[in-house]
């Protein structure tokens, strides 16, 4: 017998496959949800977080990551480019970031990995073949595949074609996680392909939310009164930025908003600075640079005083 007799057979053949833009798939995954998992990183994100330690997750398109302490000056690059964006100006290689249309050329030609391609055009098809790979470790340790970004609801057609393959045609536990900023329509009609949510919570205040994110928190705070009426399973998850949401008035609006809710599992994720070498690599200037971590025990031990089953998740 095949050793994937037992295994569900998925999608038909020949059943039409949208196309996402993805920029990670990490397989072993233990902090995004039960079990061992795949996550699946859809590039996009409405958000700009300011602490974002995945600052190539938030454009729509792909883009180079320029590692300059990793180039060698090989030169293969310069030759693999077809649009100058690379050229040799005394005696070294320039990156003309202007001319790059992110066409990959140079990523795969680079042999030190100096240069990256985030972000690249795949089928439901191509991502089921990835997570496919680790089916048993997903029956044997409770586990499934995460649909995480950036911002997976910013491509909602191949996010609901993923995860109809995901859940209906393989039977894969299946979990999002989201900063839930999207409808109330297009949220719901997901739930059915769904068995867990991971909502990011980041500030109380609408006027603090938009000017550390971008964007204000109402649709976000309704999304989870919506998911807490239909009595949706969600872990809450709370980036702890030091001087942003670490605050005791913060946090005790965040725990007496969520003991009003079915929601009584929370994750702190304390701040840290792992992403800044990838700001560098954007060519992007990082905002937060230098900032201290937050006391995440306090801010735990503050949300557990509202009825909360609080966690600190360290990566």
């Amino acid at each position: 017998m095949s050793p994937d007799a037992d295994r569900p057979a998925g999608p038909r053949a020949g059943e039409p496959a949208a196309a996402g833009l993805v920029f990670d798939i990490q397989r072993y995954s233990v902090h995004d949800g039960p079990g061992v998992r795949t996550t699946v990183f859809l590039k996009g994100c409405p958000l700009s977080c300011r602490w974002c330690s995945n600052p190539e997750s938030q454009s729509p398109a792909p883009q180079i990551l320029f590692f300059r302490d990793l180039c060698h000056g090989c030169g293969a690059c310069l030759a693999a480019c077809p649009n100058g964006a690379i050229v040799e100006r005394d005696g070294s290689l320039a990156y003309l970031r202007e001319n790059c249309t992110a066409c990959g050329a140079c990523a795969a030609a680079c042999p030190y990995e100096a240069r990256v391609l985030s972000g690249r055009r795949m089928s439901v098809d191509d991502v089921l073949a990835a997570v496919r790979e680790d089916w048993r470790i997903y029956m044997s340790s409770g586990g499934g595949v995460t649909i995480g970004g950036g911002e997976a609801l910013a491509q909602p057609e191949f996010l609901k074609t993923l995860l109809t393959a995901l859940h209906d045609g393989l039977a894969y536990h299946t979990c999002l996680d989201t900063t839930g900023l999207t409808s109330w329509d297009t949220l719901a009609e997901l739930l059915p392909q769904l068995d867990l949510m991971l909502l990011d919570m980041k500030h109380m205040d609408p006027a603090e939310h938009k000017r550390m994110t971008g964007v204000d928190n109402a649709r976000i705070l309704d999304n989870a009164r919506r998911l807490s009426a239909c009595g949706f399973p969600a872990l809450i998850r709370v980036p702890l930025i030091t001087g942003f949401n670490d605050t005791p008035e913060n946090l005790h609006a965040l725990g007496e908003f969520l003991s009003g809710l079915r929601f009584r599992e929370v994750e702190v994720m304390p701040y840290h600075s792992y992403g800044l070498s990838k700001y560098r690599a954007l060519g992007r200037d990082y905002a937060l640079e230098g900032l201290a971590a937050p006391d995440a025990a306090a801010a735990a031990e503050l949300l557990a005083s509202h009825g909360l089953h609080v966690a600190v998740l360290q990566r």
